[in-house]
């Protein structure tokens, strides 16, 4: 008997607005003191500063895409400084609780390697593929997908496109771009008198930095991800320029966050509130089971929904379903969609039936004639209680289970 319900927690997620990214401040790093051009900064700006204190959100806005675009909203950061934006992998050998060795592959061979054990450097495809299954070595995939400059008082907010995988960063007067390099970003310094950051006036100054191309991997702006489910850490990572003197810096990460998206990428995912699960279960035909899912679903005050989506990540194929209040709903590349004709804040009673779940009842209870009851299950943190009933139909043995939130 194949039947309810190890795949229902993920069975139905609903979209709405941006997801937004919160990145927490690092305090171990070989940072950098100063400014986009070289200039130091105060003795009493380098001895208070932590990246602890500032604020950086970057806002995943731009759905349909197959690579992540947005807004980066940040203050407390330091001032005239460059920032890289990077996607980096989680590999399962470092001992993360959330390791995704898939992406960190995709992000790896379509970025750059670092070899986290043993001798941490750089590294390259070759040095990954030799040695990736070897006992004791540890690969760490990344991206450079973007990049900004701050405001004098270490601000900014600024609009990126993450379809680039850069090298490093480079100021054209350190060097000039070649014809496979992104594009100049010209930035203008203002005057430092009257800073607090800065002990010296130094006059404004203007310069152009720009992305060198990644060798071998996607030209600047042409960056594709494969289709799927990614699980990484967003990176602020310091530009350092190549800077070996004194307060230059060793392109040390200045804050991070873990991040989770899909390619296409689509908006935050709000959830549903799921009030209970019923399969129908056909003990002799196991291909003829069903499952419905209802529960209420609920948004915030203000907001409109011009379009609901509802993902859906068993194996199965939907037959019928209902939601109240709504418009047309049809099935595409996996994602159900619905379209309301005419729908404000609130919350709306739905109901979905899927036919023909390829799914698992607890264990300990396949091909028995009776289940202990109450079954458990749990569904984002929430606990449900089961039931099940049985009876012969038309010859064959057949039942109902049913979980219902406590």
């Amino acid at each position: 008997m194949r039947c309810a319900l190890s795949g229902v927690p993920a069975i139905l997620t609903f979209v709405l607005a941006a997801q937004d990214v919160v990145l927490q401040g690092l305090t171990d790093g070989n940072y950098r003191f100063k400014d986009i051009g070289g200039q130091a900064y105060a003795l009493s700006f380098t001895s208070d500063y932590s990246y602890v204190a500032a604020n950086v959100t970057v806002s995943l806005d731009s759905p349909g895409l197959e690579y992540l675009a947005g807004v980066v909203m940040a203050s407390g950061l330091k001032p005239n400084f460059a920032y890289q934006l990077k996607l980096t992998g989680n590999p399962s050998k470092s001992g993360m609780s959330d390791a995704d060795d898939a992406s960190n592959e995709v992000f790896g061979y379509r970025g750059r390697w670092w070899r986290l054990q043993p001798n941490p450097a750089n590294s390259n495809d070759a040095d990954y593929n030799a040695n990736k299954d070897t006992p004791g070595y540890v690969y760490e995939g990344y991206i450079l997908i973007a990049f900004f400059v701050t405001d004098q008082l270490g601000n900014a907010n600024v609009r990126f496109a993450g379809n680039n995988s850069y090298h490093v960063l480079w100021r054209t007067d350190q060097r000039q771009p070649s014809q496979n390099d992104g594009l100049p970003l010209d930035v203008s310094v203002p005057d430092t008198t009257d800073n607090p950051a800065y002990d010296a006036a130094v006059p404004a100054r203007q310069f152009s930095l720009y992305g060198e191309w990644e060798p071998t991997r996607a030209l600047p702006g042409t960056l594709e991800l494969p289709l799927g489910h990614y699980r990484c850490r967003l990176f602020l990572t310091e530009e350092s320029f190549h800077d070996t003197g004194p307060l230059g810096g060793q392109w040390a990460v200045a804050m991070s966050a873990p991040l989770g998206f899909d390619i296409p990428t689509m908006e935050s995912l709000l959830p549903l509130t799921i009030t209970r699960v019923r399969a129908a279960l056909n003990f002799a035909h196991p291909r003829r089971d069903f499952v419905w899912v209802s529960g209420t679903l609920q948004w915030p005050a203000g907001e409109k929904l011009e379009q609901l989506k509802v993902q859906a990540s068993i194996l199965g194929t939907t037959r019928s379903f209902t939601l109240n209040r709504f418009g047309s709903c049809w099935l595409r590349d996996g994602i159900l969609q619905l379209r309301p004709p005419r729908l404000g804040s609130g919350n709306a009673q739905f109901s979905l039936r899927i036919s023909h779940a390829t799914l698992s009842l607890p264990q300990g209870s396949q091909h028995s004639n009776t289940l202990e009851t109450p079954l458990q299950l749990t569904l984002a943190g929430q606990e449900y209680v089961g039931s099940v009933s049985t009876r012969q139909r038309r010859g064959e043995k057949a039942g109902t289970l049913v979980y219902d939130r406590k």
